[in-house]
């Protein structure tokens, strides 16, 4: 397994020889789905909610040819249901920090950082899921986002989650709009979408097919919403210990932003599953305000990267 990083102002080449490394597995992830509904429906939602990623998305499919299969899957429509896991707390110190473990299954990590500016607005810096969306990220206006899994198998009629994560990092700059757009956009399962700008507001919007959006400022989130409803699927990930160790921590009295981190880079909150419930496969730490990322490792060193100095390459992590 490895981390890849890859600069390109807007998706070409490089973006490309993953599209084609990665999609023979999504494209059997999607299966007769790609079809059902038809692509002009799938265009018309992306159109309706999300027209600032139109033409990102005729720009993607320009680049992989005439794929009718890749183009409805590039909308994030209606994508099949999928289970993840990750956790995410806010630092309790001055500088806006969030800190996150991203949980998966070995068989299903797509293992890429994209750099750029794709849409034409901000810089970003995202790790990628579905080729086009973002399981994490943060803008060059000072807006960072991350998803987890919101813990209720439910799906309905929406986008999936890592589009939502794209759509505000390539069109906010504030929790205040990021809420706006994150509860007016369907979302296909439940979700939460935790927010923190350069000015230490955050907020995380836990969203459903079937519910209203719920906006709380819970600084510590894993992959329940506002209480656990799925005991099995609760006991299975640990949702509720992972929480509960996170929020002790960051509550307890002198608790610095390195304590909070070594706690997410240890059990409970740190995953060794990869081939089963979940594995975690970095923890990013961010930092809005200074543009900045680290994604860390227990057992290997960190790599920095910021909109000032992105680095190319590669990093070897769990798997």
């Amino acid at each position: 397994m490895q981390l890849v990083a890859i600069s390109e102002e807007r998706p070409g080449n490089r973006w490309l020889a993953r599209f084609e490394a990665l999609w023979p597995g999504y494209r059997a992830w999607m299966g007769d789905a790609a079809f059902d509904p038809p692509l002009a429906t799938r265009r018309a939602a992306l159109a309706r909610h999300m027209p600032e990623l139109v033409a990102l998305h005729d720009h993607l499919c320009g680049l992989l040819g005439d794929d009718p299969a890749a183009h409805a899957f590039l909308t994030g429509w209606a994508p099949p249901p999928v289970i993840t896991g990750c956790s995410v707390a806010i630092s309790p110190e001055e500088e806006p920090v969030m800190i996150r473990n991203y949980d998966f299954t070995s068989d299903f990590y797509e293992g890429t950082l994209h750099h750029g500016r794709w849409s034409g607005g901000p810089s970003v810096i995202a790790s990628s899921e579905a080729l086009i969306g973002a399981l994490d990220g943060m803008n060059d206006a000072g807006l960072a986002a991350a998803l987890t899994y919101g813990g209720r198998p439910v799906h309905g009629e929406g986008f999936g989650n890592p589009w939502l994560v794209r759509y505000v990092l390539e069109t906010c700059a504030t929790v205040k709009e990021a809420l706006a757009a994150l509860t007016r956009i369907p979302s296909v399962m439940a979700t939460n979408i935790v927010v923190l700008d350069r000015g230490g507001a955050h907020a995380v919007a836990m969203l459903a097919p079937d519910r209203e959006p719920v906006v709380l400022d819970r600084p510590v989130v894993t992959n329940h919403q506002v209480a656990p409803e799925h005991p099995a699927g609760d006991a299975q990930s640990e949702t509720v210990l992972r929480c509960d160790v996170l929020t002790r921590l960051r509550e307890a009295r002198g608790t610095t932003r390195a304590d909070l981190l070594a706690a997410f880079l240890r059990p409970p909150v740190l995953r060794s599953d990869y081939a089963g419930v979940m594995g975690t496969f970095y923890t990013a730490v961010y930092r809005p305000a200074a543009g900045a990322v680290d994604y860390v490792w227990p057992d290997r060193p960190a790599w920095a990267q910021s909109f000032a100095r992105f680095e190319e390459g590669a990093r070897e992590i769990p798997g």
